[in-house]
């Protein structure tokens, strides 16, 4: 039986129009050379340009949020929230 961490390894393939694709690299370009030029890793939280999308970002989030919502069947799993704790945890200690 595969753990948590190996079930979830597998690669999904999404589809989104180029231009939501575009709005989004930006929209996480712009945060992450804002904690970059912060020079400080302690300040990455206060830096995260997310707190404010404007409208076409927001749309744009809500259109990848629906996609990765059809893509994962684990959204609805009842170990989700474990599920996501040990990918967070396996995604900062890479």
């Amino acid at each position: 039986m595969p753990t948590l961490s190996t079930a979830l390894d597998g690669q999904v393939t999404i589809s989104l129009p180029k231009g939501t694709l575009l709005v989004l690299f930006e929209l996480l370009a712009l945060s992450y050379d804002s904690w970059k030029r912060s020079g400080s890793p302690q300040l990455a939280e206060n830096t995260f340009v997310l707190l404010k999308p404007d409208a076409g970002e927001r749309t744009a989030l809500w259109d990848l949020e629906g996609v990765i919502e059809r893509a994962l069947p684990e959204i609805f799993a009842p170990d989700y929230k474990d599920l996501i704790g040990e990918w967070k945890q396996k995604l900062t200690s890479e």
